[in-house]
């Protein structure tokens, strides 16, 4: 029973080999064979049969009499082709077959050559995959496929060759190459010890001698001694950073984002580039990694970074800092700051600073810091500072910080932080303080205020003006009276009620302002205007103006810190457009009655008043 259960393992075990094998390309299986003075012919079939695939061949352009010596173990079946047919052949896979076709005799001066190899693990062999190689001069790059293997064409015009390895956790590799002829170039990289950052660590830099890849020995790299882990942390990425990263993943290819991440140490500069869009253009698929001069962009440009000027048909996107002048025809994304002119046909998001002017269509978005002018047709949000700035939004602004400047929108402004300047909107202005300047608006709002804010509401938390007041006058027995603003300058709401009087209205409503000025520290003077209008509920047919305009001078005395006594005179002026009398005035202290004017058929009454009421409120 033992010995079934083995041949059934033993069964499972190689119909998994068999399966592996099956899918990994036969190019890059790994075999061993030995092979001593053997001719082609059989050299081809043990190969074969290592790998488990098939040779498609003309024999008639191959010796297959020749004979061959190779010895290799665990090696990829393309090294063991290279060693056997020294170049002078070229390797397809197709399915489950090997492909032979002879090379053709070279040009007497060719114009370009083949770099080819694998990216080896130099601690433990193995084969990287997804590893950056680029040459600097020309620009060309590759990325290693899944089994390391790598493929790359050059001009053998270039004067110098440095072929660039990178790959995020290794040390970065330089490897100078003195050939112009087509051959292998196999290198290895060194993983980045613990606790060591890859910043730390030089480019190590190495020299191609075109010998075979198996005689090369390894290169050493003296390492600085191992240091402490510091416990920073990255700090999380918020939603705007996500849906900007987002994006540029949209537009970026694959081998685009993977040099992004391999090329982090290193950054290529240019006079100007020509892109139509991020991988077809004069810097192929390098641009992440490329601060340009001008950079011109038919449809969506990408690029590291820009130095003096850009313009794109419908994107740009650029990974760090714009200095000079850009713009999108639909929309600028910066992963860094903006210094200059930045503008777009519909929005600009950007990761850092901005300083100078910045114009969306619809709206800009700024991570950080931002001085200057900034114009959003719809709106601009900013979670820095905002210090000198101009900030015009079509509806609203928000800061996630301080202001130092102007915020105008026509509805909203908002400020997390404090105020230094002006907040003008159509309906509501909010922050923390505002010194130095002003809040305009129908609703300002504010935890305290150096001015006066204006509006038909402001509510200032600390050190602003609140009373709520129950009183009676000579029309109404009960009238509500809430004021808020601050003490030089604040806002009136009113209602009241004679519940039912005859000869006065169901009810009043007024709003007013009012100003205030300290007598001693227990009495406050205030010179009010309100206006009110008069409510006849019982006769529907009275839709005339029945209103009262109303001028008070009220004295506040303190009984308490939060409740005072209110009392004074009043000047008042009720003017009707139908045949409805005044209210009833109890004591009646008439000025004129009856009269009437020629510019409208309104008749006018006018007398003395007086309030007499509590007040409870802030000290």
């Amino acid at each position: 029973m033992n010995s079934l259960r083995s041949c059934l393992l033993l069964l499972c075990l190689l119909a998994q080999s068999y399966a592996f094998a099956q899918g990994v390309p036969p190019l890059e299986r790994l075999i061993t064979v030995d092979i001593r003075n053997a001719t082609l012919e059989n050299a081809l079939r043990e190969i074969s049969r290592a790998g488990r695939f098939e040779f498609s061949y003309n024999p008639a352009r191959i010796d297959g009499k020749a004979v061959v010596t190779v010895r290799l173990t665990n090696a990829p079946v393309r090294e063991v082709l290279n060693r056997v047919f020294q170049s002078q052949m070229t390797f397809k896979s197709r399915g489950n077959y090997v492909i032979l076709v002879r090379t053709d005799a070279p040009e007497s001066s060719p114009k370009n050559f083949l770099l080819d190899g694998y990216i080896l693990d130099e601690q433990t062999g193995e084969r990287i995959a997804q590893a950056s190689i680029f040459e600097k001069t020309t620009l060309a790059s590759t990325v290693s496929n899944p089994f390391g293997y790598y493929r790359l064409r050059l001009p053998t015009d270039l004067p110098a060759v440095r072929l660039d390895v990178r790959k995020q956790a290794y040390v970065g590799e330089t490897v100078l190459i003195r050939s112009r002829t087509s051959h292998s170039v196999s290198i290895r990289m060194t993983p980045v010890p613990p606790r060591l950052s890859l910043e730390t660590l030089p480019i190590r830099v190495s020299e191609d001698t075109t010998r075979p890849v198996n005689t090369l020995a390894a290169v050493t790299v003296d390492l600085p001694a191992p240091e402490l882990d510091s416990t920073a942390q990255t700090r999380p990425k918020s939603i705007l950073d996500k849906g900007r990263d987002g994006i540029t993943r949209f537009f970026v290819s694959a081998q685009q984002s993977i040099h992004d991440v391999n090329l982090s140490r290193d950054t290529l500069y240019r006079d100007w580039q020509v892109s139509f869009l991020p991988f077809i253009g004069t810097n192929h698929r390098l641009s992440g990694r490329i601060s340009n001069r001008i950079s011109v962009n038919a449809l969506i440009g990408y690029s590291f970074g820009v130095r003096a000027f850009e313009v794109g048909g419908l994107f740009n996107l650029v990974r760090s800092d714009v200095t000079g002048f850009q713009a999108g025809g639909i929309g600028n994304i910066v992963g860094g700051n903006v210094s200059g002119v930045q503008l777009g046909g519909l929005f600009n998001l950007n990761g850092g600073m901005v300083q100078g002017v910045q114009a969306g269509g619809l709206f800009n978005v700024n991570v950080k810091q931002a001085q200057g002018v900034q114009l959003g047709g719809l709106f601009n949000a900013n979670a820095g500072e905002l210090t000198n700035i101009v900030q015009v939004g079509g509806l609203f602004n928000v800061a996630g910080k301080s202001v130092k400047g102007l915020q105008l929108a026509g509805i909203a402004n908002l400020a997390v932080g404090d105020v230094q300047g002006w907040q003008v909107s159509g309906i509501v202005n909010r922050a923390r303080s505002v010194q130095g300047g002003h809040q305009i608006g129908l609703i300002n709002l504010a935890d305290s205020a150096g001015n006066i804010p204006i509006g038909l509401f402001s509510h200032v938390q600390k050190g602003g003006f609140r009373r709520f007041e129950v009183a009676a006058t000579e029309i109404n027995l009960l009238n509500l009276t809430y004021r808020t603003g601050v003490r030089r300058f604040y806002n009136i709401i009113s209602a009241g009620s004679n519940f039912g009087r005859e000869g006065s209205a169901d009810l009043t409503a007024g709003y007013g302002l009012g100003t205030g000025f300290v007598l001693s520290r227990s009495t406050l003077f205030t010179l009010e205007g309100t206006h009110h209008h008069h409510f006849y509920f019982n006769q529907p047919d009275n839709g005339g103006w029945n209103n009262q305009i109303r001028l008070s001078t009220l004295f506040e005395t303190k009984l308490s810190r939060h409740l005072s006594l209110a009392y004074g005179p009043s000047l008042n002026w009720y003017f009707s457009g139908d045949d409805t009398t005044p209210p009833t005035r109890r004591p009646s202290v008439p000025l004129f009655s009856n009269g009437t004017d020629a510019f409208s058929t309104s008749r006018h009454w006018g007398w003395v008043g007086f309030q007499v009421g509590l007040r409870f409120g802030n000290s």
